[in-house]
């Protein structure tokens, strides 16, 4: 929701939108940094209590940010936020998998990766909405009664924690010997940055190549949200080819049918047809839904329950080192015009192609390690 909003953020404080734009950097600088900290703190605390003490920390940081008198209040409210929403992130996951049957694991993981597509893809929309109508503090004011409904939720729904089989379960997890920085782990994590890599390839140089024709930036999200709605759709489906056929099978799989996408968007280049450039996106997502929770519950399978949320932390930043790492590509390799964007499709088609063997290593059954 920011995103769109901080044109009107920067004429209120008098200030560029490039000085506004610390309000996003700042809060994924600390989102990278607070994540597995945050993570390995609700291991010890209790994942419960973390996501109770975030949801407290985000409603009042949400009211200080509506209320900023002057722009480096409204800077260090955001910090804030991004404290606390670095602090929710692994602790609900941890939740998810500490209450959710092995059988159901890849299918819980999967409904997770739709809710958040479905959030990412309305986010811009309704923070326009609202930031026309109201100004940019609804923004903020927004996530207020979203935290309150979720503290209730999680101050009177006590679901029981699920115990999962000791460690003389999977022979291909025992290898994990409870450390985080296990082989399985260490996979997922790489197939997750790989993949990640690609997949904002296409969200960055989307709207380049669109923006070079004239398109304005309605049509252009309209376009993006082929990707969007591919992985909303089927990340619940790839959840549960996981549960029923291992990790293996459905992110090779679903990393096949990316790698083609790409292939296809990489043929097409900066003169690819809007009709082609709308199947190769949908594609991607398809495939992305697909392989994502795979990759997720493999990677949090493979470590001990009382260690989840140190995980969940530290597989977030995959994401991160993926996004990155493409950023820093498409600003030294492409032009205004679109030029140089076959480059970054050709490095991105490597990544999806080296993905796709790695998946080899991912188990084939889904893994049971022990509590202990």
């Amino acid at each position: 929701m920011i995103a769109v909003a901080l044109p009107e953020i920067a004429d209120d404080f008098e200030i560029s939108t490039g000085s506004a734009g610390i309000l996003i950097i700042g809060y994924l600088v600390v989102m990278l940094i607070g994540q597995p900290l945050a993570g390995r703190l609700g291991d010890s605390v209790g994942n419960r209590r973390m996501v109770n003490i975030a949801l407290v920390g985000l409603t009042v940081f949400s009211a200080v940010a509506a209320v900023a008198w002057v722009f480096a209040a409204l800077v260090v409210a955001r910090i804030a936020q991004a404290v606390f929403a670095a602090a929710l992130v692994p602790s609900v996951q941890s939740l998810l998998r500490a209450t959710t049957p092995p059988e159901h694991q890849g299918r819980t993981f999967g409904l997770l990766g739709s809710v958040l597509g479905v959030g990412a893809a309305s986010g811009p929309l309704i923070g326009g909405l609202l930031t026309q109508a109201f100004d940019w503090p609804a923004i903020f004011l927004v996530n207020i009664p979203i935290a309150v409904a979720a503290l209730v939720i999680s101050l009177r729904v006590h679901t029981p924690i699920h115990e999962e089989a000791d460690e003389h379960g999977d022979s291909e997890a025992v290898a994990a010997s409870g450390r985080i920085a296990n082989p399985v782990f260490g996979v997922a994590f790489s197939l997750q940055s790989l993949s990640t890599s690609a997949q904002y390839a296409l969200l960055l140089l989307t709207p380049i190549v669109l923006h070079a024709r004239g398109w304005q930036a309605g049509p252009i999200g309209i376009v993006l949200s082929a990707l969007t709605i591919g992985m909303i759709l089927m990340s619940p489906m790839g959840g549960r080819l996981g549960d029923r056929h291992g990790r293996r099978a459905p992110t090779r799989v679903g990393l096949a049918v990316a790698t083609g996408a790409v292939a296809v968007l990489l043929i097409g280049g900066p003169t690819i047809t809007v009709l082609v450039l709308v199947a190769g996106l949908g594609l991607f997502g398809v495939g992305l839904g697909v392989a994502t929770p795979s990759l997720m519950t493999a990677a949090l399978e493979s470590v001990p329950m009382h260690r989840t949320g140190a995980a969940a932390g530290v597989f977030a930043m995959s994401r991160y080192v993926g996004s990155i790492t493409t950023s820093v590509a498409v600003s030294v390799l492409v032009t205004a015009d679109g030029h140089g964007s076959r480059a970054v499709l050709a490095i991105s088609l490597v990544a999806m192609v080296a993905s796709v063997f790695g998946a080899a290593w991912l188990p084939a059954r889904p893994q049971r390690v022990g509590i202990d």
